[in-house]
């Protein structure tokens, strides 16, 4: 981190409290970014003019894309599959003919100019995945408002401008990952936004390109100005403008105690991961994108605690027409990167948003988050989703040490399908003579306030449990994080989510059946003494939470942990658990034992879980 001058005065600094979307501390250079839509001609067209509005629309469909190849090639090489992946929808919305012909519709029986009809179109399918309380679907949102950008520019033959200066941190109203990868080339050191969420893609690519990221900053960002100085700090979720220099010495001593970067040869794999009073602890690695198997590799043998399938087959294509051979091969990879340790593959975690644009056939969710996705999807469609999925994990596991986990589950007549189904493709490989290997372990994700609360007749069925702290805590708080209003009542360190987590760990100390967080949590700072205490032993991180949250662990008494947790558990609502584990960090913990893991830990803004 660059040191900046400390000239100046102290008592103009201010905080601004926001999400933090990408890990990290940047000290810089406000640039405020003013994104002005395209304008559209609103006024109808002659008859006459309705073919050479279809060429004009055909053509700059083309342009578009061209753009948007453009804008593929920004990204560095090891960015490829994350940024492809983002990309290749928005080029499948592109090319989609529902969609086109639906434009092309009211251009001919509308007269409505092409821009027009771009709007009206776009609009009506961004406005209907706008209205859901799922983050997922709202990130489908912002990929049809960047099409409907894209083809505006198009269709008026303007592009984006990106004339930032160095050292700087743009502040804008939004961002998308195209605005991102464009400021990247001119050396962007950090991004703050009014709007946005964890879940978007900007979001995606700023923690890939390792660039800090706050989201959700809301109207007290108008008042930064270009050229104020300012840190964007987007573990903790902050922005500090005008720091004083006290502030900025903090940071950057901060930056300094932060250990090299998973990779660099710091962490000896031979040495066990423990507490100070050897209580051992198992940590590994959330994964969605191909691209971060090679960081995986490089690091100690955590193995893979979540394999997102949904987003890792993406880079395929439409993850739901992913051939069964591709699959396998795949997977394979995963089990070949994460080694001894194990990959957990996660089952395909769609939801009513994957139809796409122009293909809702049946009568589309009104609230997705709580409807149709997930592992009821996959029971709905068991030929075309689930049995292909299952047939390429059993073959994938002959060659690794692979687990399988369910998503979305509800109750156990559901986990009783799956195993009778993947016994069932099982015996359909031994009669076609395909190697395979059936000793598959079975796990569900614990997201569904449901199966917390009846944790204990899961424990017959299943391997293991995985509670997913992001939808658990969205179901229990009724707060969607997503979401600009609610996302400060979202945090699982509400003493209504902890004590759900310390049902499940009673249940699977009970049975001895293990239990495991993989949900953004498992990497949050202030969190991780308290899972500890409640009894987790293993904890799912972003790649680069991983040597942070392996410094807390060396650093942390069980016993002391314990008392933590049981003292938080008393505690009337998140902010005052937050407080009570910050007070107990800042006495059991070194500023040089936290410091590292504040940069490195990362919200995980690709999942749902």
């Amino acid at each position: 981190m660059d040191e900046p001058s400390t000239d100046v005065p102290g008592d103009d600094e201010r905080i601004i409290e926001g999400t933090g979307a990408a890990p990290g501390v940047a000290v810089g250079t406000a640039y405020r970014h003013e994104a002005s839509a395209p304008r559209v001609h609103h006024g109808a067209i002659a008859p006459d003019e309705v073919d050479a509005e279809l060429d004009r629309l055909a053509n700059a469909v083309q342009r578009a894309e061209q753009e948007l190849e453009t804008v593929r090639t920004l990204a560095p090489d090891a960015l490829a599959a994350d940024t492809d992946a983002i990309f290749e929808a928005q080029a499948l919305m592109l090319r989609d003919e529902d969609v086109l012909q639906a434009i092309r519709q009211r251009i001919r029986e509308e007269k409505e100019p092409a821009g027009t009809a771009v709007q009206e179109v776009l609009g009506a399918h961004r406005e209907r995945l706008e209205e859901s309380d799922d983050a997922q679907l709202r990130t489908g949102a912002d990929d049809l408002l960047e099409v409907e950008q894209r083809l505006l520019r198009a269709l008026r033959r303007s592009t984006t401008m990106a004339h930032i200066g160095a050292q700087s941190v743009v502040v804008a109203e939004d961002l998308t990952a195209t605005d991102l990868l464009r400021f990247h080339q001119h050396d962007l050191l950090g991004a703050v936004t009014a709007q946005g969420g964890p879940a978007s893609h900007a979001a995606i690519v700023a923690r890939a390109l390792g660039l800090p990221f706050l989201v959700g900053a809301g109207e007290a960002l108008q008042a930064v100005a270009s050229g104020e100085r300012v840190i964007v700090d987007g573990t903790e979720g902050r922005l500090v403008v005008q720091p004083r220099a006290a502030t900025v010495e903090e940071y950057r001593q901060r930056s300094a105690d932060t250990s090299p970067p998973m990779g660099r040869g710091t962490e000896k794999t031979g040495r066990p991961l423990q507490t100070t009073d050897g209580h051992p602890v198992t940590l590994r690695a959330n994964v969605g994108l191909e691209a971060e198997l090679d960081r995986l590799r490089s690091g100690p043998g955590d193995g893979i605690g979540l394999l997102r399938t949904e987003l890792f087959l993406r880079a395929k294509g439409d993850p739901r027409a992913v051939p069964e051979e591709q699959q396998v091969e795949l997977y394979r990879t995963a089990a070949e990167a994460a080694g001894s340790a194990g990959a957990t593959i996660r089952l395909l975690d769609l939801g009513d948003k994957d139809r796409g644009p122009g293909r809702a056939a049946g009568a589309p969710e009104n609230n997705p988050v709580w409807g149709w996705r997930g592992l009821r999807m996959l029971l709905d469609r068991p030929d075309e989703l689930l049995r292909p999925q299952l047939r390429a994990l059993l073959r994938a596991n002959q060659e690794g040490v692979l687990r399988v986990l369910l998503p979305m589950v509800t109750d156990v007549v559901e986990v009783r399908r799956v195993r009778q189904m993947m016994d069932e493709e099982s015996d359909r490989l031994t009669e076609d003579g395909v190697p395979h290997d059936s000793n598959l372990p079975l796990g569900i994700m614990v997201e569904v306030p449901a199966a917390a609360l009846q944790a204990p007749a899961f424990t017959e069925l299943v391997d293991f449990f995985s509670v997913g702290t992001n939808d658990l805590t969205q179901y229990v708080l009724a707060a969607d994080r997503g979401s600009g209003r609610s996302t400060v009542r979202h945090d699982a360190l509400h003493p209504a989510v902890l004590g759900l987590i310390l049902r499940v760990v009673e249940a699977g100390r009970m049975s001895g059946c293990p239990v495991e967080v993989c949900g953004e949590i498992a990497g949050d700072v202030q969190a991780v003494p308290v899972l500890l205490g409640l009894g987790v032993d293993t904890l799912s991180v972003s790649l680069p939470s991983l040597p942070g949250v392996r410094r807390i662990i060396r650093s942390v008494g069980y016993d002391a942990a314990k008392a933590l947790a049981r003292d938080v558990l008393q505690a009337d609502d998140a902010q005052a658990v937050r407080r009570r584990a910050r007070a107990w960090i800042d006495t059991h913990l070194s500023p040089a034992e936290t410091a590292g893991s504040q940069d490195e830990n990362a919200r995980d803004p690709t999942a749902s879980d």
